[in-house]
Parts: C-alpha cells; sequence; structure tokens
C-alpha cells in the first residue's frame, strides 16, 4: 500500500510539475510575441523617404550680412538674384527596425554654388552702384569683370570661393546624419535618443518633432 501511495503522490507531483512548466513555457512565449510586436517596425514606413530642406532665408541673411559691411547704405538685397535652394535629405526605414538618415552631399554642393553665383550677381550690382557714384562709366559686364580682375586678381567667382561668406547652414550635417533603431509607440515613432508623432500614407511621413515638422515623400 505504501508503495502505491508513494508512487500515485510521485505521478501527482510530476502532472503538476509538468503543469507549471507547460504554463511558464507559453506564459514565455507570449511575453516574447507581446514585445517583439511592441518593438517591431511597421514595414508600411519601411523603404526610402526623401526631404527637401529649404535653405534660402539663410543663404539670403547671410549674403547681406556680407554685403552690407561693404556697400555703406546702398539698398542691395542678395535675395533679388537668389533662387529657391534646396538640400536633400534621405532617410531609410528598414524593416528590421534599423534606419540612417543624411544629407545629399550633390544636392548640397549645387545649392552652395547656386548661392554663390546670387552673391556674384549682386557684388556685381554693388560694384557698378560705386562706379557710377565715381561718375565714371561702366562699361559692358564683360569690362566690369575685366576691372575686377585686375583688382583682385582673380574672377568674382574665384574671389567668393577664396573669400565669401559661408552661405549655407553649417550644421545641416549634423542635424540630419545619423542612424540606429527605431519602432513605433501608439502615434509616436521613437528614435534613439528622440521622438516623434507620425503621419504616414504610401506617398508621405509627417514626422512633428517639439521645435519643427519634417515632411518627407516615398523616394
Amino acid at each position: 500500500m505504501r508503495k502505491e501511495k508513494s508512487a500515485a503522490g510521485r505521478g501527482h507531483r510530476l502532472i503538476v510539475l509538468l503543469l507549471l512548466f507547460v504554463i511558464l513555457l507559453l506564459a514565455a512565449i507570449a511575453c516574447g510575441l507581446s514585445l517583439r510586436l511592441y518593438r517591431r517596425s511597421d514595414p508600411t514606413l519601411a523603404g526610402r523617404w526623401r526631404m527637401e530642406v529649404d535653405v534660402t532665408d539663410s543663404a539670403r541673411m547671410r549674403a547681406n550680412a556680407w554685403l552690407q559691411a561693404a556697400k555703406s547704405g546702398d539698398q542691395i538685397d542678395a535675395g533679388t538674384y537668389l533662387p529657391q535652394l534646396t538640400v536633400r535629405v534621405e532617410l531609410r526605414l528598414n524593416e528590421d527596425g534599423r534606419w540612417s538618415r543624411s544629407v545629399d552631399e550633390a544636392s548640397l554642393r549645387d545649392a552652395g554654388k547656386q548661392a554663390e553665383r546670387a552673391l556674384g550677381s549682386a557684388l556685381r550690382e554693388l560694384l557698378r552702384l560705386r562706379i557710377k557714384e565715381a561718375g565714371r562709366p561702366v562699361g559692358s559686364d564683360a569690362e566690369l569683370d575685366a576691372r575686377i580682375e585686375d583688382a583682385v586678381g582673380m574672377s568674382v567667382e574665384a574671389y567668393l570661393q577664396d573669400y565669401g561668406p559661408a552661405l549655407l547652414p553649417e550644421d545641416l550635417n549634423t542635424v540630419y546624419d545619423g542612424g540606429g533603431s527605431w519602432q513605433l509607440e501608439g502615434t509616436q515613432i521613437r528614435f534613439d535618443g528622440g521622438a516623434a508623432r507620425y503621419l504616414a500614407d504610401d506617398a508621405l511621413l509627417v514626422l512633428a518633432y517639439g521645435d519643427r515638422m519634417e515632411v518627407y515623400s516615398r523616394a
């Protein structure tokens, strides 16, 4: 009898232990799945996104500040010669939860060249005013460029490249270059070190930070 009771007791304990093991295993699986679902990236957001950052106002203010130091009250606005200047930012969201973002260097160089050309046009207009004030004939554009080159030993474009002001914001790479992991938390998308509210469809992704809003289009 004792042996039968002992065997029965061991059987009950084994069943209880087995049930506890199954319960713990199921709980661990459920916890792991919920954590994975919570942390996973949304495949509808995955892919390449592109944003155009307008730097026209920055170039205008910097160009005018540089001209102001030389023009002694002449009203010349470099913005008159500036086209709209944009710099492209590329954002990549991967399905594995990794992200990377960078400034497109080609668009940055192109915006810089356009800004320098506009500043060159404003500088030429300033020199025309100076020559007229001196009561001397201005001559053609080619003659004006020849005078400038004789005076400074180089063309206007070369002079601005060597001695002109920085017309574009210097912190674009600092602000936009980066990478790491991303995840969704309700209405927010969380990157390493920060989060933004987001709205998205197949073509647009809007990220709203505390101090700025970024609007991307599908690349």
